[in-house]
């Protein structure tokens, strides 16, 4: 991976949630984004793309360096979560951008056609929130595998029998990699991936300024042995509002 992205995200700073939950019966298109919104790390106002972003894998300053981000993903107990991972998101053309970042040690991917299960590899997990639906999940791996589906609100991956893998998400991706996958003790370096998701495969119809949509971003690290370490951005209660 390039410099860029080593320069831009070793700054990043842990700083713990202050959650402004969504009220019950809150639709993803409504108002812009309040003065009431300020300030917390729940509500993430995401600019617009100044041009189409084709999605490569790597860190351009001049397309992301404005854009919303999450900082540090945070472990259960409101921790930076280590490895360090965030994620940063732009919209235009009826798309969603996101530009994952996550530094590894030990990249881990076996995953290697669509809808594999990628959830077991080193991947981040993009969750979005539909009233009435539940949980519409696109999960990509560092090899740019994608697996997505729709999920019961209750169910944690895409892993669950009860989750439809036959909904196509209709994501574009581009990734880059520091490291040999699989390899036990070779000191591998991090990973990125940049996605351009559809709004109208989300179940967001008439995407514009004011749009608000419930979203979660997590990525559990997988060890070649030991617990997972897992750090995560947003939840249910959580809004990116479009600019």
């Amino acid at each position: 991976m390039g410099a860029p992205a080593v320069a831009v995200f070793a700054v990043v700073a842990a700083c713990a949630p202050q959650h402004r939950p969504v009220q019950d019966g809150e639709t993803r298109i409504e108002s812009k984004r309040t003065a009431a919104d300020a300030g917390h790390s729940s509500v993430l106002g995401v600019p617009r793309a100044r041009v189409p972003i084709v999605p490569t894998g790597r860190f351009d300053v001049g397309i992301w360096a404005g854009a919303a981000q999450t900082r540090t993903l945070l472990d259960t107990k409101g921790r930076g979560a280590v490895p360090v991972s965030e994620a940063r998101f732009l919209w235009g053309d009826g798309q969603l951008y996101v530009f994952f970042y996550a530094a590894d040690l030990d990249l881990e991917a076996r995953a290697s056609k669509h809808d594999d299960a990628v959830w077991k590899d080193d991947s981040v997990a993009l969750t979005f929130f539909s009233p009435g639906t539940g949980r519409l999940i696109v999960q990509i791996s560092p090899r740019g595998v994608v697996a997505d589906g729709i999920c019961p609100l209750e169910a944690t991956d895409l892993g669950d029998p009860r989750c439809d893998l036959t909904w196509e998400s209709g994501a574009r991706v581009g990734v880059d990699a520091d490291g040999t996958f699989n390899q036990l003790g070779d000191f591998d370096e991090e990973w990125a991936v940049e996605a351009a998701l559809p709004l109208a495969s989300l179940h967001v119809d008439g995407a514009g300024p004011g749009t608000r949509i419930r979203f979660a971003v997590s990525r559990c690290e997988i060890a070649h042995d030991g617990p997972r370490a897992c750090g995560t951005w947003g939840g249910s209660d959580a809004v990116l509002v479009l600019e």
